[in-house]
């Protein structure tokens, strides 16, 4: 559907509904990770079988699959969403400080997108007469997180790929338990900062369709 000068917000709702599912379910991808490895993982310590080894990396491998895919398709949905959303705030006659293609492209330029997704979003908040401190917050958490899931993310193709973790015992010894140490002394710090990420641009998306279903 085309949005219409009485009602250019009729596009970002009907997408909005879809969104705010997708960033749900990668909110909680955590939770998730957690009560799976609870449920299924033998206790720390313990000694494993070759098969509990392969289905700790079958049930790994499907999580991370899971957690990439639905990380993908948020992104691209939310890049979707927040492009439609300047181009109708515009239509409805309230101005952007930023244009509807740098509220996309913004995530894509090097060193600046350390900073421009944060003023874009800021922007859609402002514009929308929402509170803009949800943006700073939500960076924050985000740029915080970034480094943390990539090393965990390291750790799981080591966990995935033998050949991978057999690769790496090229490096001294003390350097490969210090990389091993990482994973669990991360672990609280990741869930907590990936998780409040994700919830908080959910929280931001939320309060954008609030905002836009009150102009009808």
């Amino acid at each position: 559907m085309r949005p219409t000068p009485s009602d250019p917000f009729a596009k970002i709702r009907a997408q909005g509904g879809a969104l705010v599912v997708l960033l749900g379910l990668r909110a909680g991808m955590r939770v998730i990770d957690y009560v799976v490895a609870k449920l299924t993982f033998p206790p720390s310590g313990s000694t494993l079988t070759e098969a509990e080894i392969d289905r700790i990396r079958m049930i790994d491998g499907g999580l991370y699959g899971l957690e990439n895919l639905v990380t993908l398709v948020a992104m691209i949905l939310f890049l979707v969403w927040i492009h439609g959303l300047f181009v109708a705030i515009r239509a409805s006659g309230r101005s952007t400080r930023w244009s509807p293609a740098m509220a996309v492209g913004g995530w894509f330029i090097p060193l600046a997108n350390v900073v421009l997704p944060w003023l874009t979003v800021r922007d859609a908040l402002r514009s929308l007469d929402r509170p803009t401190a949800l943006a700073g917050a939500w960076w924050i958490a985000w740029v915080l997180a970034i480094p943390l899931t990539m090393l965990h993310g390291f750790l799981t193709q080591v966990s995935l790929v033998p050949e991978l973790g057999r690769a790496l015992e090229v490096l001294p010894a003390e350097t490969l338990r210090t990389i091993y140490e990482l994973g669990p002394k991360t672990f609280w710090p990741r869930f907590v900062l990936d998780t409040g990420a994700w919830a908080l641009l959910l929280v931001i998306v939320t309060s954008l369709r609030a905002a836009v279903s009150s102009r009808r």
